[in-house]
């Protein structure tokens, strides 16, 4: 029998995608048991509206403004609670693509094999058929992507790209939902990750099984102020919740500086090659907004350290 599923899928001003989302699992996906439940995160073209024409058995809460990809998930994760019940919450971004009909079996097959696995991830790639994601490592201040891995293996992973993150509800009741303290984007899904991992749970990544993620491949997706700022502020408070006083530091004052300044040219792991490494345009302004990132870390640094994640102050069964 099919385990219960509840899919999260957040959504903002990208009614094409969305729709292409929806119609692709729908129509594609081999798998029955589950009900989709649509945050709309305050889109201007009132995307609810087309989604109660087109797929009138979705679920729809509609934010009044954007409030960022935690609290939004963290919402549709309470909403399937209380009214479905699920067994799994599977949380996805309004940009993918179903190319493997049996994706969900494959995911909740490998999590059905041990109750130590709390959250599982799939093979993503570009449209174009090229890797995007399959997880990775975090060492000691810095986080590594796999680049090698043999087709159909089970990889035991610290974190992986949350675009679609399949998390069993033990898990959600012993730690609770993303940290908005990470608002309005990243760094949430990898901070997840970990705070499983601290609390006992296995992460896996399954990769005989692939989903497409259509957002740029970009090297440098962090091209605007604002994007630059959220990337050094939630980076600070990565930081200060998973490393050590002496890699929190050296990332924080060493390796956030040579962020603002240099860009890679490539995407590759080898930070020893200098020769892919650029001066940005842009490392003045970065500077000052690395500066304010400082500030504002320092000034609610008092809810960093006081965040409920430690394995001491995590739900016991």
């Amino acid at each position: 029998m099919e385990k219960k599923v509840a899919i999260i899928i957040l959504t903002c001003n990208q009614k094409k995608m969305l729709e292409e989302t929806l119609e692709s699992l729908i129509k594609k996906m081999n798998y029955k048991n589950y009900k989709i439940f649509l945050v709309d995160n305050g889109s201007a073209d009132r995307h609810d509206l087309m989604v109660k024409k087109e797929f009138p058995k979705v679920d729809i809460t509609r934010n009044k403004e954007n409030l960022g990809f935690s609290k939004a998930n963290n919402i549709g994760i309470k909403k399937a609670s209380k009214y479905y019940n699920p067994e799994y919450f599977l949380l996805m971004n309004d940009d993918m693509e179903v190319s493997d009909k049996d994706f969900l079996k494959k995911m909740i097959k490998v999590a059905e094999q041990d109750s130590k696995i709390g959250v599982v991830g799939c093979q993503q790639i570009h449209p174009d058929g090229t890797m995007q994601d399959v997880g990775g490592y975090f060492r000691k201040w810095n986080l590594t992507k796999i680049l090698k891995f043999k087709q159909g293996e089970i990889l035991d992973v610290d974190l992986f790209m949350g675009s679609c993150m399949l998390i069993k509800k033990e898990v959600i009741k012993k730690i609770g939902g993303l940290d908005e303290g990470f608002t309005p984007f990243l760094l949430e899904d990898s901070d997840y990750c970990l705070t499983a991992k601290k609390a006992g749970y296995l992460v896996k990544v399954v990769t005989d099984t692939k989903i497409i993620h259509k957002k740029s491949k970009t090297v440098n997706s962090f091209t605007n102020s604002k994007h630059m700022f959220v990337r050094f502020k939630n980076d600070i408070y990565f930081s200060i919740k998973h490393m050590t006083l002496k890699y929190a530091l050296f990332r924080i004052f060493i390796y956030l500086p040579l962020v603002a300044v240099f860009r890679k040219k490539r995407d590759e792991e080898r930070l020893s090659n200098l020769r892919n490494f650029a001066f940005r345009k842009e490392a003045i302004n970065n500077i000052f907004l690395l500066i304010g990132a400082y500030f504002y870390s320092l000034t609610n640094i008092g809810k960093i350290k006081n965040k409920n994640y430690d394995k001491k102050n995590i739900k016991k069964n």
